[in-house]
């Protein structure tokens, strides 16, 4: 485990990893985007791309109307949106990612990057189609459990009975949601790693997750908790190095620039556009540019935190993916399955076919 934990660490200090990372968080962005405006289109098609120049608040407000409205089934339809989408993106890059990882613990070597993403898109299927699984599995038999139990709105005593009648499907229904949800819970993030590794589909990686997680489910906790504590060190390390630097610029600024000049940009950044006391603060068409040069910035650094972070998350995982097949599979730590670039060639003889001349040849 000491040897994982520290090889996880060095392999997500690779700027390989972080690039690829960092192209999967700024892909996420305009896909948070494309979502919201979907969620707008279907409720509300006039007012679709109204608040569109303001971003962060375009991707919320639906979310912050249906939690405000009490539309529990819109709230839940646009998280499971995002969630889709944004799923869809991260089976690439994610996908990439953790080959990357893969490649470098087991072999000890760095993969190119084409050829990462060369996996990943041949693989793409099987990256979604098995977190897909895993929560369809968890939330369909919730849905089925809450459609029968409607039964129990008949009037009179036939409602009760069926009520009654239905509680024992939606026990069983409700267990098996659980049992579903802990599995995916805990060892879901499994999925992933065995593809990146094994070279294999979703049914693959479903049945490796299943089967660890029953092999030893105090194990698998164990291993993750150890490996996730070096994720933890390091994003909180830089998570405090990004807010001091963004402190020590906003005070260095405050005192070259003025209070005054911070202000309107600090204004103009919180109204995400031009504020509605403009005239009071003495805003200029330059605070604008200032407060997008500096909102990019910002952005800039939260992302490229965000990239490390997420690197360190796929080495991790990766490396108690390693340590558990190890342990339960008795696999070395450089098993690595490769799809071969090329059929082999071989000519007829080594292939088991015999010349016509040889043929007649022989039965004479």
């Amino acid at each position: 485990m000491a040897d994982l934990w520290h090889a996880a660490g060095r392999s997500a200090g690779d700027r390989q990893k972080r690039r690829v990372a960092l192209l999967g968080v700024l892909w996420s962005a305009p896909t948070l985007l494309a979502g919201a405006a979907i969620s707008r289109l279907l409720s509300d098609p006039a007012t679709a791309l109204e608040g569109l120049g303001k971003p962060l608040g375009y991707v919320i407000a639906p979310l912050k109307a249906a939690y405000t409205q009490d539309h529990d089934v819109a709230l839940i339809g646009y998280l499971a949106l995002q969630g889709l989408l944004l799923t869809l993106v991260w089976g690439v890059f994610g996908g990439a990612l953790h080959r990357l990882a893969a490649v470098d613990l087991t072999q000890r070597r760095r993969e190119e990057t084409p050829a990462a993403f060369a996996f990943a898109r041949r693989h793409w299927r099987g990256f979604v189609g098995a977190k897909s699984a895993l929560f369809l599995g968890t939330m369909l038999p919730l849905a089925v459990a809450a459609a029968l139990a409607t039964l129990g709105r008949f009037d009179g005593a036939l409602g009760s009975i069926l009520l009654g009648l239905a509680s024992v499907a939606v026990v069983v229904l409700v267990f098996l949601a659980v049992f579903l949800g802990s599995c995916w819970f805990v060892a879901g993030f499994l999925t992933t790693p065995t593809i990146a590794c094994e070279d294999s589909d979703a049914f693959d990686a479903l049945s490796r997750t299943f089967g660890y997680a029953g092999a030893g489910l105090p194990r698998l906790t164990l291993w993750r908790l150890a490996l996730f504590g070096g994720v933890l060190i390091g994003a909180l390390w830089r998570a405090l190095r990004v807010v001091l630097v963004v402190g020590l610029s906003l005070a260095v600024l405050r005192l070259g620039a003025g209070a005054e000049a911070l202000e309107r940009v600090r204004a103009v950044l919180g109204a995400m556009g031009t504020p509605a006391d403009a005239d009071r603060l003495g805003i200029t068409a330059g605070d604008p540019i200032a407060a997008l040069i500096f909102g990019l910035v910002l952005f800039g650094l939260v992302a490229t935190w965000l990239a490390d972070v997420i690197a360190r998350i796929a080495c991790a995982r990766m490396a108690v993916y390693l340590g558990l097949r190890g342990r339960i599979d008795a696999v070395p730590r450089d098993g690595l399955q490769s799809a071969p670039e090329a059929p082999p060639f071989q000519d007829a003889e080594a292939a088991g076919f015999e010349e016509v001349a040889r043929v007649g040849e022989r039965d004479a």
